[in-house]
């Protein structure tokens, strides 16, 4: 390997450093301030402040449905719900969501709003 090969490689190496660098900067900024709307059928009937929530479990039974939702280190999930496909529970960000987007819930209807 001759001394040209090691400058790319070096180069290589330090792009990517870089890189992963502002890719950690940007996921910590979009996470801080993340603000969660819990909505059943279009009615906001909370708003959740991420960073303020400690650990616990919210039950949406006296909304009239079957859902529990998990704040967990300042992240939210559904926990559990009485649909037949359980896709909010487990697809895409809906594991302890951060910033990205709607977690839908097809039972009350865009139940997590970001």
């Amino acid at each position: 390997m001759g001394k040209a090969d090691k400058i790319i490689l070096a180069i290589i190496a330090l792009v990517a450093l870089v890189s992963m660098g502002i890719f950690l900067l940007m996921w910590q900024n979009q996470t801080e301030g993340a603000t969660a709307l819990v909505s059943i059928d279009g009615e906001q009937i909370m708003e959740l402040k991420l960073e303020q929530e400690e650990n616990r479990q919210i039950d949406l039974s006296e909304y009239g449905v079957q859902v529990v939702l998990e704040i967990k280190d300042h992240q939210i999930r559904f926990l559990s719900s009485d649909c037949p496909d359980h896709l909010c529970m487990g697809f895409g960000c809906g594991l302890y969501a951060k910033p990205c987007g709607n977690l839908d819930c097809w039972r009350i209807k865009k139940a997590l709003i970001f």
